[in-house]
């Protein structure tokens, strides 16, 4: 009996443009915290991810202006400005809308973010698996 084993065991990954997504929070921890549990690619086929990560609201939004985005996902514990303030300018100022994933310190904030016109909200400390399902819902991937 012969057994065919495939030369290369990489992960098939879908041809289809990248799924860009736009992380800000002002704690590096934070940012890097998502990127790892979200990895580089995401759903079945695997779709590779292009990240952008932001500390500043500023900077947020200048990039929001100048190109858009599959998912912004944004800290609402950030200095200065959390994800409820920026995702209530974003709707105000942008021409178009990003869809928006909010994350939480607290349960209590949950109505905020639905006030600010948030599309999702997650609590922290972050559940990797959650993070993934509602990323891939949100982007329109299909659920598996």
């Amino acid at each position: 009996m012969t057994v065919s084993v495939p030369a290369s065991t990489e992960i098939e990954t879908s041809s289809a443009k990248p799924i860009s997504i736009l992380v800000y929070s002002d704690n590096a921890r934070v940012r890097a915290e998502v990127r790892e549990d979200l990895g580089d690619t995401l759903g079945a086929p695997a779709q590779p991810i292009e990240w952008t990560e932001v500390a500043t609201h500023e900077m947020a939004m200048l990039l929001c202006h100048e190109s858009t985005f599959d998912l912004v996902i944004m800290d609402n514990e950030a200095n200065r400005l959390g994800g409820v303030g920026l995702t209530t300018q974003m709707r105000n100022e942008l021409d178009w809308q990003p869809t928006v994933l909010l994350l939480l310190a607290r349960q209590q904030d949950a109505w905020l973010g639905a006030w600010s016109g948030a599309d999702a909200a997650l609590l922290q400390p972050i559940d990797p698996v959650k993070l993934a399902a509602t990323v891939a819902e949100l982007v329109g991937l299909p659920q598996g």
